[in-house]
């Protein structure tokens, strides 16, 4: 609870996954990318402020280890469950749900959002994430430095010739440009009513959450399940 309104972990678990399959009930360190997301809602050191972990997912094994972690689990739509679907559509697909049965009483909850491909991200993390509201923002995004610099990017014309997507770069030193940062996909922060008059989840103007490369680890390969399991098991 945070101001007399909800706080609420929301978990998307698809059960389908190209890159990897099965990769949300794949075990790092003893745990299941399931359980590693549920414990990063719960597991903060004063004590977490979420009142209710929920498991959005198509996938029966999914929900059944979601559920045995101690979560609350949605079984949600076919369409929420396709490729298509985005992040927003499987959010709007629970609260929209008549099968929903967190009684909002009016209020506009705070909504946690972790995917749990995001395995290195603790209690901890959220923690410190969920803390950054007491500074007034209405929204917490947590982003990590991208391997390259994004300001070095070049586009390809129709004519197969180079054009910089940001010319002044090419014209200072690399010590004058400015810090960039990309999101890691580990922590979102947000109202819902903020979320619902946006029709995605807010990010401008959100407070940086800022997590190391390790940290930041997310798996939708292979090599990125082994390199998560060596940060992680070593």
């Amino acid at each position: 609870m945070l101001d007399d309104n909800l706080v609420i972990a929301f978990i998307p678990a698809r059960g389908g996954s190209k890159g990897l399959p099965g990769k949300n009930l794949m075990s790092i360190a003893g745990k299941t990318m399931i359980e590693r997301a549920v414990a990063s809602a719960t597991d903060w050191l004063s004590g977490s402020k979420v009142d209710v972990t929920v498991v959005s997912s198509d996938d029966e094994a999914i929900l059944a280890n979601a559920k045995a972690a101690g979560a609350v689990t949605f079984k949600r739509s076919p369409f929420a469950a396709s490729d298509e679907a985005t992040a927003a559509d499987v959010i709007r697909d629970y609260f929209g749900s008549p099968d929903v049965m967190i009684d909002l009483d009016g209020r506009d909850p705070w909504i946690v959002y972790l995917q749990p491909t995001s395995p290195a991200r603790t209690g901890l993390h959220v923690e410190e994430a969920f803390n950054m509201l007491t500074l007034g923002v209405r929204a917490v995004v947590s982003v990590t430095t991208p391997e390259k610099s994004p300001y070095w990017t070049l586009n390809i014309n129709e004519r197969g010739q180079l054009t910089p997507l940001f010319p002044q770069a090419f014209e200072s030193n690399r010590q004058n440009l400015a810090s960039a940062y990309i999101p890691n996909g580990a922590i979102y922060i947000f109202k819902l009513s903020d979320f619902i008059a946006a029709g995605a989840v807010p990010v401008t103007n959100a407070a940086a959450y800022i997590m190391s490369r390790d940290e930041s680890v997310d798996i939708d390969t292979q090599e990125d399940f082994d390199r998560a399991k060596a940060i992680l098991e070593r």
